[in-house]
């Protein structure tokens, strides 16, 4: 048997030979550029208060937990349980704490640049997975969207590796490729649902490459089956939770009334918003680089019929690119800028590729400009996004930090039966562990339930969410007498939150 010295010796030389390999050592200082990065705004952040979304999937956390029972816990259809059902386990282990929820989510946007990296190489080589992975460790939606106990992070490093393995199985045909992405999109789909958003750009790449004649493959049903069978406990949950198929109790929420009009409007609206998230230069590069497959367009027909490799490729991107935010535009009835998230991995791709091409040209001409070319680019575009993502962070850093201190006071200064007044629902739920009131539209229905409930004890009105009219004069009217304050600047000057008692 071999010596333990010896097996020892031979990994450490297989490993640095590996990282002694310049793509290899690239990305060793991509991914040491990513921790850091995150690293210190991950301690930057410690503290900050939690947004309204972050807050309904912490309760949804607390109530798997069976923390705090006393209170009502509500669920929405829209929020996907996988998240939460991951929070509630690390509560079991170190109680209702934000660390180990925020470092999985740490890891998880570390992932995706590593998952950027393997995607442009497949589809390309080395140098476009390596520029893309770059341009991925320092764009703001990610950098931004790391720190927020929200799935967006999730549903994009899934997104990418099932893209990464759907295009293995298309280019080599392995069927363990094609089952790793078919578990991968599945479990993605249960962070978030958009998620999903990416097999109508499988299905529509295997109907152009392949006509129905994929629907033969066995391993194409098996994958099928994988996938259902991943979603089956889920399924079976909502019909108990909700007496109904949870996917369409799901989207019923944020369904546009006009799927088609609205949809237009919101696809415009996000393409308007392309030069915030990339700079007005990079969308130039990533516009030449949508031109530059002009080739697609033109020999669709011979995709179609010989199924050239370079087509399909292009093909894929333009797929993985287009579906996305298609549905979002046409199935969600409000814009955010992190709902097309799962568009961009497409877009650096594309990008990366072009900007090798021109570097390509530029060297046959001149290495010297060729060189300062793709460093002034780079820089620009680190500078822009690090830049913008930093002023987001910092900017976004203290908001709702007084809805969090008034929510942990009425938790220190309240019995838990006593009912809160409050039009920060899930947050004040969340920090202060006692059932919420929530301002009805109506001062007599407000009225009607404070002379019927002696357990209504505190008013909270805050400058955070609109609450209805009759609210923000209520106090003055009724002489109800104020016990804390919450301000908005460090002169206590502009009151953003204060608790009246009833």
């Amino acid at each position: 048997m071999e010596d333990l010295d010896n097996i020892i010796e031979k990994r450490k030389e297989k490993t640095l030979n590996w990282a002694k390999n310049p793509y290899n050592f690239t990305l060793i200082l991509i991914l040491l550029f990513t921790i850091i990065i995150r690293l210190y705004y991950f301690i930057l952040i410690k503290g900050q208060a939690l947004w309204w979304d972050e807050a309904e999937y912490m309760l949804v956390a607390k109530s798997f937990s069976g923390i705090a029972q006393h209170v009502n816990y509500t669920f929405d259809p829209v929020r996907q349980v996988l998240n939460p059902f991951l929070m509630s386990l690390s509560f079991r282990i170190i109680g209702a704490s934000e660390f180990l929820p925020r470092v999985f989510l740490l890891i998880l946007s570390i992932a995706s640049v590593l998952g950027m990296y393997y995607l442009g190489k497949e589809l390309y080589d080395k140098k476009v997975g390596l520029l893309s992975s770059f341009f991925m460790s320092f764009f703001w939606l990610n950098l931004f969207f790391s720190y927020r106990i929200i799935v967006d992070i999730h549903s994009l490093t899934f997104f990418i590796f099932s893209a990464f393995f759907f295009y293995k199985y298309f280019k080599t045909g392995s069927n363990k490729a094609l089952y790793l992405a078919t578990i991968l999109i599945s479990v993605g789909t249960l962070f978030k649902l958009s998620t999903a958003f990416l097999l109508p750009a499988i299905l529509l790449y295997l109907l152009i490459t392949e006509k129905l004649n994929f629907l033969r493959k066995k391993e194409i049903w098996f994958a099928t089956l994988i996938f259902t069978l991943i979603q089956v406990p889920y399924i079976i949950w909502g019909y108990i939770k909700f007496n109904g198929f949870i996917f369409t109790q799901a989207s019923g929420v944020v369904s546009p009334d006009n799927p088609i009009i609205h949809g237009t409007r919101m696809f415009i609206s996000y393409l308007n918003l392309f030069p915030t998230y990339l700079s007005w230069l990079f969308v130039i590069i990533f516009i030449l680089g949508l031109f530059s497959m002009y080739k697609l367009f033109l020999g669709l027909d011979i995709l179609i019929k010989k199924g050239d490799k370079n087509l399909k490729r292009d093909l894929y991107l333009l797929l993985i690119l287009l579906m996305p935010i298609i549905f979002v535009s046409v199935m969600i009835n409000h814009a955010e800028n992190r709902y097309i998230i799962n568009i961009f991995p497409a877009v650096f791709i594309i990008s990366s590729a072009f900007i090798f091409s021109v570097f390509k040209f530029i060297k046959k001409k001149n290495k010297v400009f060729a060189i300062i070319f793709i460093i002034l680019l780079l820089g620009f575009a680190m500078n822009y996004q690090i830049k913008y993502a930093d002023n987001m962070i910092k900017n976004k850093k203290d908001s709702f930090m007084q809805v969090k201190r008034a929510g942990l006071w009425l938790k220190e200064n309240t019995e838990v039966t006593d009912v809160i007044v409050s039009h920060s629902p899930p947050q004040m739920k969340h920090y202060a562990e006692r059932e919420i009131f929530v301002f009805p539209q109506k001062k007599e229905e407000f009225e009607s339930r404070l002379s019927s409930d002696t357990n209504l004890k505190f008013f909270v009105i805050s400058v955070f969410e609109n609450a209805a009219e009759w609210s923000y004069s209520y106090p003055a009217e009724n002489n109800l007498t104020p016990v804390k304050t919450y301000y908005l600047d460090s002169s206590n000057q502009q009151p953003a939150l204060i608790i009246y008692e009833l």
